[in-house]
């Protein structure tokens, strides 16, 4: 049984690399493929929302960034946590600075806390360049 969810693990993150390569550039709408990414944050497969929230934040997509805030806010994996908190960091949506500050204090993990801590110091001097 583990070896199937191993296997589909793998299987699921080998098409989405491939959907990745053979992708066009950012066009400023959702397309299909970064739609069928954000409906993977949700997926009962922890493999599945973590390879997902990732290329999210690789994609930069925008339209991820109320779902990964749901999933930094509710994901009981801590791993999980921290994919989700640093694919809002690579989108760079400044909105969500407040709610990474807020992980960053109050997050039961100390790992998360610390990971986080550090996105929202480089947010913060990112943001403070841009002023």
């Amino acid at each position: 049984m583990k070896k199937l969810a191993k296997f589909k693990v793998i299987a699921v993150i080998a098409v989405l690399t491939v959907m990745v390569v053979s992708s066009t550039g950012f066009t400023g709408e959702v397309d299909e493929y970064d739609q069928y990414l954000i409906d993977r944050l949700s997926d009962e497969n922890i493999g599945v929302r973590s390879s997902a929230a990732q290329l999210l934040g690789d994609r930069k997509v925008e339209a991820a960034v109320k779902p990964l805030v749901k999933m930094l806010k509710s994901e009981e994996c801590y791993a999980c946590r921290i994919i989700a908190a640093r694919a809002l960091y690579k989108i760079g949506d400044e909105k969500v600075l407040p709610i990474l500050k807020k992980v960053a204090a109050k997050d039961k993990n100390k790992t998360v806390r610390r990971v986080v801590t550090a996105l929202v110091m480089d947010m913060e001097d990112v943001t403070y360049v841009k002023k």
